[in-house]
């Protein structure tokens, strides 16, 4: 064939006496370079081959083996050139501009069925550890990730948290602002999906009407954005990166975003996130992997949510009024900080405060709110079904069910139906359900088309996607099997207490051993047990019910189980068993974090596996018991080469520095916290005085609130400032003379910072330029601390004057002078609320104060030197304490009690 040549329509006729046609067949040796193939710079498609202008136009046929399927595309130098398009056996298509049609289509389509009345954008921390106040916006974090060359995000929340509803927000986000050829978002509900652990994202591209042809041109040529929500609910422990070989050779290119419940997650969760090195020798990619915490709402967040919420539907009050009832119910702002218990407080609040004129009484827990808030969707749906038009057979059905007690049907069909989906799918919240396949199954008991089931099934606090079932969130089906465990209502035997409440549970055996309290380890279900818990503080016959079983386990080993599962559910209840007699008793595996236990008997009891952590053990005899695995929450300690004179977390938590000296030299590290790797390492000048080299110690440590810069003081009278990220000093500013000791302290803003020496003066400067802003005076003796207030407008400086003097933090004005009555003053802690200051003393003694009246009402006493450093927790409700004695003290902030000694330091 030549150039010349007339032109013949494509055909699956193959003209083997054209001896000028080069068979692919016969080039499939990879070591000869046939002519008649492309090179690989021109193999794209047919359509660029075409557009290059290196051929004529189309020529006669197309031909294929088992392995590649070549079009025959135009002639050069008088040969037939094949064009290598598809492993398949299907005529040609331009699959390039198929798939980009396919994808509007799928991107109009999710466009259109996201539906979020309200959203509010929520706040993130950098991880676990993360002050709750050093928050930032996560979707400008979430797009920084997908900006940069890290693989894996993890999102993580607790139940209820938003992480749902932000990844739906981010999928419409991204197909919004979809552009062709940008990478593909892909949402992917993990416990839709079957085995999501191999191929997802073909499984989830099929679910899609993609074909395979379409979805080996995405794999090859196109990069995707993952988001995976409800890895918990997927009951999965697999590394999905790793698993689905993402980002390896000639597999799929993406970013994954994935989100789990912080409760789901184990000492060692990383492991399962992070991606896999291609080095065999590497585990894992640390450097690829990035930690995120979605935050409680804020108060603003909440007023911004109510505002938004009231307007959608009539409702019995106004915004002002929810705002109202919010703040005036104890402790119902706190619940509330939480999105979904949010939306439940707004739709029950008005069942739950009526015939209530004092609302400063009442006590709304969380088991409390889903009580109303299921009693009021069963309520109103059963309504909109009375409402309907139905034959006269069905309507007799649905008057028969209303007389029986609908919502008490209701209650119990979704009981049954999450005792099934625990037993059956193992808590995988997703039930498929298709009367061909599934009608002999259980799925047909809630599924199947009997009209009954069909009126409960319409009436229940369930969605359906397609052949998919689930609960309107997860917390839903817990709280429907907590009431399998314990049901408040039960006027019938539906749980596994209601016949031993009746018959005198105490001297009998257990009725049915074969329920899930008996049978299910609940303690990896963290939200069932808070219900439970809740359920004990309500019914003191649900109390003595779980302490008969502990007892039992005493002489039944077959109630191991249920033992460690109630005990660990009225510990959480915060029921005290100090100087009680469990000798004896079989526990494995329980948790008893935070418990109390004082003078408690627990000789020759199993407590294989018992979790400790924050107990109180005093006097506790453990004598003869199998303690097999116990925890009692000491963590790894950081070992140092030299002796540590100072240390600081970062705001954010990723970041943990020490200062030290080692020989003749002052050293700063910098760790991370994620992995306790030394990221940095900073060396403090060396001075020479007498002929004689020394280190210079470091006395205070202060990190600005983007957790990149830190600032020490030394006790040769010098604050440095430091960055950690390019690791170098950038600042080194002379506060007083040699042989001074400098404390130090960041402004909120991170602009200024403040710092004071033992010369008895302070100042604020300019953390840009070191230049003196204002000077502190007015003390008589050595400053030993300096801090500012929890809104940053005032600095405070602590003096072994004994006083403690305030400065107005942007004009230097001095403030009130308070007189500590222990005298020096060695350390200050600001209260998050801002409402209370702590400050430490010699001998031990420790002192609150009220920021409104300058007064001190509490003192603390319980160390035996003199007071080093104090810190309040991130909530406020804890104040720890160290001193010379070198133990470290917990209190309770809010009484003084002192709640727990730590040591083990040996100077």
């Amino acid at each position: 064939m030549t150039s010349g040549s007339s032109q013949r329509p494509i055909s699956d006729d193959v003209d083997e006496s054209d001896s000028d046609s080069i068979h692919p067949a016969s080039k499939l040796d990879g070591a000869q370079s046939p002519s008649g193939i492309l090179p690989d710079d021109r193999r794209s498609s047919v359509s660029s081959a075409l557009k290059a202008n290196a051929l004529y136009p189309l020529q006669g046929h197309i031909e294929w083996t088992q392995q590649m399927v070549y079009c025959q595309v135009g002639i050069v130098d008088g040969q037939s050139v094949f064009l290598p398009i598809l492993a398949t056996n299907r005529p040609i298509e331009d699959l390039t501009g198929f798939v980009e049609n396919k994808l509007q289509t799928l991107r109009i389509r999710r466009l259109q069925e996201y539906h979020q009345p309200v959203y509010i954008p929520p706040m993130a921390t950098a991880n676990l550890q993360a002050r709750e106040d050093a928050h930032f916006p996560l979707v400008d974090k979430v797009h920084e990730f997908l900006a940069s060359d890290l693989k894996v995000m993890l999102i993580l929340g607790d139940s209820g948290s938003g992480k749902s509803t932000f990844n739906r927000h981010l999928e419409h986000q991204l197909w919004t602002n979809y552009k062709k050829g940008d990478p593909i978002p892909l949402f992917v509900n993990l416990p839709a999906i079957e085995r999501p652990e191999q191929d997802m994202i073909s499984k989830q591209l099929k679910i899609h009407d993609f074909s395979d042809d379409q979805i080996l041109e995405m794999k090859q040529h196109r990069q995707f954005f993952l988001i995976c929500d409800g890895y918990d609910e997927s009951q999965l422990y697999t590394n999905l990166h790793t698993t689905n070989r993402l980002n390896q050779r000639d597999e799929w290119r993406a970013k994954m975003i994935i989100s789990c419940r912080t409760q789901f997650l184990g000492s060692t969760y990383v492991d399962r996130f992070a991606p896999q090195s291609m080095d065999r020798y590497t585990k894992m990619r640390s450097d690829l992997f990035q930690e995120i915490v979605i935050a409680p709402f804020s108060r603003d967040q909440i007023k911004d949510y109510v505002a938004r919420y009231v307007p959608l539907e009539p409702r019995p009050w106004v915004t002002e009024d929810y705002l109202r009832i919010l703040t005036t119910i104890p402790s119902l702002m706190d619940l509330v900080k939480n999105p979904f218990l949010l939306i439940l407080t707004l739709e029950a609040l008005p069942a739950v405060t009526k015939g209530h004129p004092d609302l400063s009484t009442i006590r709304i827990t969380r088991v409390l709110l889903y009580d109303h808030f299921v009693e009021e969707w069963l309520g109103v749906n059963m309504r909109r079904l009375r409402e309907n038009k139905l034959p006269v057979d069905e309507r007799e059905i649905l008057e028969h069910m209303i007389e029986k007690g609908f919502t008490h049907l209701g209650v119990d069909f979704s009981k049954r139906l999450s005792l099934a989906i625990f037993e059956y799918q193992d808590g995988n919240p997703v039930v498929q359900y298709t009367h061909y396949n599934h009608k002999n199954t259980w799925r047909a008991t809630f599924f199947g088309s009997d009209r009954e089931t069909q009126f409960l099934r319409e009436a229940s606090p369930l969605i359906r996607t397609g052949s998919l079932h689930r609960f309107i969130h997860r917390s839903i089906l817990e709280y429907f099997f907590s009431r399998t465990v314990f049901d408040p209502t039960a006027s019938e035997v539906q749980d596994e207490f209601t016949l031993h409440s009746k018959l005198g549970f105490l001297d009998m055996q257990p009725r049915n051993t074969r329920g899930p309290l008996f049978t299910r380890n609940l303690l990896a279900e963290p939200s069932i047990i808070q219900f439970l818990s809740e359920r004990v503080r309500q019914s003191p016959q649900f109390e003595k019910e779980l302490r008969a079983i502990v007892e039992l386990s005493k002489s039944d080993v077959n109630v191991s189980t249920a033992a460690a599962n109630a005990i660990t559910i009225l510990v959480q209840a915060e029921i005290l068993f100090h100087g009680a007699d469990f000798r004896g008793i079989r526990i494995p595996g329980a948790d008893l974090s935070g418990g109390q236990f004082d003078s408690a008997q627990l000789q020759g009891a199993d407590l294989t596996g018992v979790n400790f952590t924050g107990s109180w053990l005093r006097q506790t005899d453990i004598s003869g018991a199998q303690m097999e695995g116990v925890r009692f929450g000491e963590l790894p300690y950081l070992k140092e080469e030299g002796r540590v004179t100072a240390c600081a977390y970062s705001p954010d938590g990723t970041k943990f520095v020490t200062a030290m000296g080692i020989g003749f030299k002052g050293i700063i590290n910098v760790y991370d916290t994620a992995t306790w790797t030394k990221m940095k390492t900073f060396s403090l000048d060396r001075r020479i005085t007498d002929f004689r080299t020394t280190w210079i110690p470091t006395k205070s440590i202060a990190f600005a609130p983007d957790s990149r810069r830190f600032v020490t003081g030394s006790y040769d009278g010098t604050v440095r400032l430091w960055d950690c990220a390019e690791g170098k000093r950038l600042l080194g500013v002379k506060e007083g003379p040699d042989e001074n000791n400098v404390s130090v302290a960041f402004s909120l803003c991170g602009s200024r910072v403040a710092s004071a020496c033992g010369c008895g003066s302070g100042r604020v400067w300019d953390a840009e330029t070191g230049e003196t802003v204002f000077t502190m005076k007015g003390h008589t003796g050595k400053i030993q601390c300096v801090k500012y207030s929890a809104d940053g407008s005032q600095v405070i400086l602590g003096c072994d004057d004994g006083t403690i003097r305030f400065w107005d933090a942007l004009t230097g004005e001095p403030g009130a002078i308070w007189d500590a009555p222990s005298g020096d003053v060695f350390c200050l802690a600001y209260a998050p609320d801002g409402r209370h200051l702590a400050s430490g003393h010699r001998q031990g003694r420790i002192h609150l104060w009220s920021i409104m009246s300058g007064g001190t009402d509490t003192v603390l006493n319980g160390h035996t030197d003199d007071v080093t450093c104090i810190a309040f927790s991130p909530s406020g409700r804890w104040l720890a304490t160290s001193s010379k004695d070198t133990s470290v003290k917990l209190w309770d902030a809010a009484d003084g009690r002192l709640f727990s000694t730590f040591s083990g330091h040996t100077g």
